[in-house]
């Protein structure tokens, strides 16, 4: 008997090594074959052995390997998603200039506004980013409604590969380095109303669908180079290129205002814009600067090989300080374009005059508190900004346009702040009365 138990141990000892040595899918798979027990005496029906055993055995080093239960992570990483969204309403009172002969009234209007979206990761090389946004509308004066906010805006939808000291994004980007400094305290709205927006247009804000790509060279030292391609109306950058478009302002309205004509609410096609933009950029504790220069070539007629391209280029750059751990942030923006113009009585062909425009700002941040720790700069403050643009083609008229903004912030939560600002632009020109607007603003602003 002592032999016959201890035969015994030994076949339950190798029995269960062997069974702990197979894979999860493979002992899944042997259970799945063995036969059912019986209850009570009924004796089950004969069944042919279960070979899993004999398989694992006499399994050669070139047959596949039996399928794990659970799916294996990605090499690169898991998939994280982070969603963010950005919510003001408020109220907004504008008083418009009124020249000889003109009687505009004011108006107050509630302000509602939103930006939302997705970002996300899968691992340290590549991560994504989708945006829309819920727009104000004309001035911030409301968009069209049923059952809701109804106008929608793209954003960045991008995907992004960074593997240092390289980055590359595709999709509809923004190309930081086109991006004037601008205060924490007059961003209330986004940078959607007139005093805050039109600036950054007219400097060059680049953001399309297009590649954007940057090295790092040193500590806090970037190269970068954009490229965005597609009808003019498909990219903001398309703005800085002036001089009139018979019967338009800019060459930009000429496609844009197909919109409302087209039963697909598309632009006119017949457009197209390239615009490759290198840049310099860097950033310290301290100190941030960048430099940029853009170059545009729109071809207002692709239906033909006999029209005349219009060529543009915008030369650019920015610079910001952070004295005192960020209490006092000045900073300055300056972007200088220049590009060819169409004849106004054939707009197949070029002008002998050109489009210059200069545009020039700064401002500064008094920041006396900062109150909580966070990503989106949440420190309790106060802004001033101003900026000129000033523009004329070949000998004309010179026009200027200025743009006042004077902002305050206070956050009562890390992702909750009250805002107030003052703003006001105004547009001078030769002979004609001066046109603008003073505004004035309160908002409650959510960011997650």
């Amino acid at each position: 008997m002592y032999n016959t138990s201890v035969r015994g141990c030994v076949a339950a000892i190798a029995a269960l090594a062997m069974t702990t040595a197979l894979p999860a899918s493979a002992l899944a798979r042997t259970q799945d074959d063995a036969p059912e027990t019986g209850k009570g005496d009924t004796k089950p029906e004969p069944k042919p052995e279960p070979k899993a055993e004999v398989k694992v055995d006499t399994k050669s080093d070139d047959a596949p390997e039996a399928e794990p239960a659970f799916k294996k992570e990605s090499a690169i990483g898991p998939l994280k998603l982070d969603p963010f969204i950005s919510i003001v309403g408020g109220v907004k009172a504008d008083v418009p200039l009124n020249g000889p002969q003109e009687h505009k009234e004011a108006r107050v209007s509630a302000i509602a506004l939103s930006r939302f979206g997705l970002r996300g990761s899968a691992g340290a090389w590549v991560s994504f980013e989708s945006e829309l946004m819920a727009s104000g509308g004309t001035s911030l004066h409301g968009s069209s409604a049923y059952e809701g906010q109804a106008a929608l805006q793209v954003r960045n939808q991008l995907v992004r590969l960074s593997i240092d000291p390289a980055m590359l994004e595709v999709g509809r980007v923004t190309d930081e380095a086109s991006v004037d400094y601008t205060s924490a305290h007059v961003a209330d709205v986004f940078l959607q109303d007139t005093a805050t927006r039109d600036p950054l247009l007219y400097s060059g804000l680049n953001m399309g669908n297009g590649v954007r790509g940057t090295l790092k060279l040193a500590t806090g030292l970037r190269v970068g180079l954009a490229f965005t391609a597609g009808n003019p109306v498909s990219n903001t950058g398309t703005l800085m290129v002036g001089g009139t478009y018979p019967p338009f302002a800019r060459v930009y309205e000429q496609p844009y205002q197909y919109i409302g004509k087209s039963a697909n609410n598309f632009p006119d096609d017949s457009f197209h814009m390239m615009m490759l933009s290198p840049s310099v950029l860097y950033t310290s504790p301290m100190f941030d600067a960048k430099a940029a220069f853009q170059g545009a070539v729109i071809d207002t007629d692709t239906t033909k090989t006999d029209d005349q391209n219009i060529k543009a280029f915008n030369l650019r750059a920015n610079a910001r300080l952070k004295l005192m751990k960020e209490m006092l942030v000045p900073f300055f923006n300056v972007a200088y374009t220049k590009n060819d113009t169409v004849d106004p009585k054939n707009v197949a062909r070029l002008s002998t005059d050109k489009y210059t425009g200069i545009v020039m700002g700064g401002g500064v941040d008094v920041n006396y508190d900062h109150p909580f720790v966070c990503s989106y700069g949440c420190a309790n403050g106060v802004g001033i900004q101003y900026t000129q643009v000033q523009y004329q083609v070949g000998g004309g008229a010179v026009t200027r346009l200025h743009y006042l903004n004077l902002g305050t912030s206070y956050w009562v939560t890390d992702h909750v702040a009250i805002g107030a600002r003052l703003a006001a632009w105004i547009s001078v020109q030769p002979g004609p009365p001066d046109e603008g607007e003073r505004s004035a603003l309160v908002t409650l602003r959510f960011i997650m």
